[in-house]
């Protein structure tokens, strides 16, 4: 009876054992997987928008920049732009990406910070939070970024006046040194993004100016 019941102990502990180590692994598994998702629906599309901002950054204090644009063109397609990224880090909030990653705090610390930094380097004192609030919701339908075509349709609309006045003004006075700091603030996020995504970046091609 004793071996009985050793045999009985000992089993009951090896399939705790083996049921505590599956549940790890499925854990694991889990969090892996929503990893996986936040990167290719959430980080990847954030690492493209800042990227195109660089861009347009880069563009406006090391090329052409508006000699080549439309006063209308210039305006539109650098609140898209900026837009963008407002509205994608906007989603990391609302769809809860933050309380996702809690397994990487620092990560998550960072991405927070590396946008902070991006969103402080626009306020000129004229362009304020909520104005920069405002543009990142004109570029966003429920979940989804809007392309640029669905972007512009919401330009005349008279309830994203506020913003599309604001980051007007802030365009046309935009001063080299803001442009300097919006671009030094993308390229930290970029980098950070681009370790997380495994997804190069192209900001080795910035010095061709290319036109955005």
């Amino acid at each position: 009876m004793p071996d009985t019941i050793t045999t009985l102990f000992v089993g009951a502990v090896g399939g705790a054992v083996a049921a505590a180590i599956q549940y790890g692994f499925r854990r694991l598994a889990e969090a892996e997987q929503v990893r996986r998702e936040i990167v290719e629906r959430q980080l990847l599309q954030l690492q493209d928008a800042v990227e195109s901002l660089y861009y347009r950054a880069n563009n406006l204090r090391d090329w052409a920049g508006k000699a080549v644009m439309s006063e209308v063109y210039y305006r539109q397609t650098s609140a898209y732009a900026i837009g963008r990224v407002l509205a994608h880090a906007s989603l990391l909030v609302s769809t809860g990406v933050y309380a996702k990653l809690r397994r990487d705090a620092l990560l998550k610390h960072e991405i927070k910070a590396r946008l902070h930094a991006l969103d402080r380097a626009m306020d000129d004192q004229s362009f304020l939070h909520y104005h920069r609030v405002q543009l990142g919701e004109m570029a966003l339908d429920g979940e989804r970024v809007l392309g640029y075509t669905a972007f512009l349709a919401r330009w005349p609309e008279a309830r994203f006046a506020d913003a599309t006045e604001s980051v007007s003004r802030f365009l046309q006075a935009v001063a080299p040194e803001r442009l300097d700091a919006m671009r030094r603030e993308a390229e930290r996020l970029i980098a950070l993004l681009s370790r997380q995504t495994s997804v190069p970046s192209a900001l080795a091609l910035a010095g061709e100016g290319t036109q955005q």
